[in-house]
């Protein structure tokens, strides 16, 4: 009778023993199963709107819900962070046009994945300065961040005017961040050595704002998203996510977007009146969105058309010494599975939470 005992209860241990072996590992392949995929993303803090989605998805767990973990790094404008993107610092970013085309000359380990945000460039000059038209600035200087949008829209401006932008213009290298110092020291009728500004939203509308600077031309580039090939390929669902996470940021900050610009002016120190924000906002159609499906992040013919001239452009500037092939360079796929999933889906956005 011992012996039975011994050998029950033996059996009961062994069995015990693998139960809850099983009862661990599917525990651990569980915990597994649930972990977060750190994504890189580079974004500008001097651009809006696109800083804007950049808050949202840093401040909601919209990228948590997709199974991402968002390591957010900041950078003044496009040419710092397209040579992050060379160095392999970031898997996604967040640029205009020209710095996407530079990015995409470098290297092929990048492609484009959506559209970003339809936004503001400009040519400034004092607001009580003499200069009136391109013809009037023959010969002085006109400052802006190399490698940045703007600075392929006014060669542009300058030789549809006529006019040869490198021999009869003298073009000066200023960080974004520093063209606010130097208008706000400035006078009403000069910025010194400086003649002229080429930039962006928010530095662009706020001195048109404050009666600082005058516009002497508005250009309407598009911002783009890239991503790293080598994330696409060894994160293919995340890769989806990201872009179904980007859509469902933009469709928060539609409709949250009084609590998207109090995130920006918390991290950055923006403080302006709303009419000024809504300016900088004004091109963007999405900011409309009644529903997520609403959201519209597709690179159309006409964008990939826009794209290429600027490219020409910058190889005509030295800038790039061969065009990407823009259309060859853009995935569609990513963004056809992200729309599909959200079509599919119930997005609501009271399951969204804040932190």
């Amino acid at each position: 009778m011992k012996r039975k005992l011994v050998i029950i209860l033996g059996i009961l241990l062994v069995v015990s023993l693998i139960i809850g072996g099983l009862i661990i590992k599917s525990s651990k392949h569980k915990e597994k199963t649930t972990e977060l995929t750190p994504i890189r993303i580079g974004w500008q803090t001097a651009w809006i709107p696109q800083a804007q989605l950049a808050e949202t998805l840093k401040h909601t767990d919209i990228l948590e819900k997709n199974g991402l973990a968002g390591d957010f790094k900041g950078f003044s404008y496009g040419g710092p962070l397209v040579e992050a993107a060379v160095a392999e610092q970031v898997d996604v970013l967040f640029v205009a046009d020209l710095p996407a085309i530079v990015l995409l000359s470098k290297t092929d380990k990048f492609s484009i994945i959506s559209r970003l945000d339809d936004f503001r460039n400009g040519l400034i000059v004092p607001a009580s300065s003499t200069v009136q038209s391109i013809a009037d600035l023959k010969g002085k200087v006109i400052s802006v961040p190399f490698g940045s949008a703007p600075q392929t829209q006014t060669t542009k401006f300058i030789r549809e005017n006529g006019f040869d932008p490198i021999k009869d213009f003298q073009f000066k290298n200023l960080d974004i961040l520093e063209q606010s110092n130097v208008i706000q020291g400035g006078a009403q009728d000069s910025w010194g050595e400086i003649d002229a500004f080429a930039t962006w939203d928010p530095t662009l509308a706020i001195f048109e704002n404050n009666g600082k600077a005058r516009a002497l031309k508005i250009f309407t580039p598009v911002g783009v998203v890239l991503m790293s090939n080598d994330f696409i390929r060894e994160h293919e669902e995340a890769a989806k996510n990201f872009q179904k996470s980007f859509i469902e940021g933009y469709y928060y900050y539609a409709k949250n977007q009084a609590q998207a610009d109090q995130w920006l002016k918390e991290e950055t120190g923006f403080q302006e009146p709303q009419a000024v924000i809504d300016k900088m906002t004004s091109l963007e159609k999405n900011l409309l969105a009644k529903d997520v499906k609403d959201i519209d992040i597709n690179i159309y013919d006409q964008h990939i058309k826009d794209m290429k001239t600027i490219a020409e452009e910058a190889v005509q500037d030295k800038l790039i010494s061969q065009a990407p092939e823009i259309y060859k360079r853009i995935n569609f796929q990513l963004l056809d599975n992200a729309k599909k999933e959200i079509n599919e889906s119930n997005f609501d956005l009271s399951g969204i939470n804040t932190k």
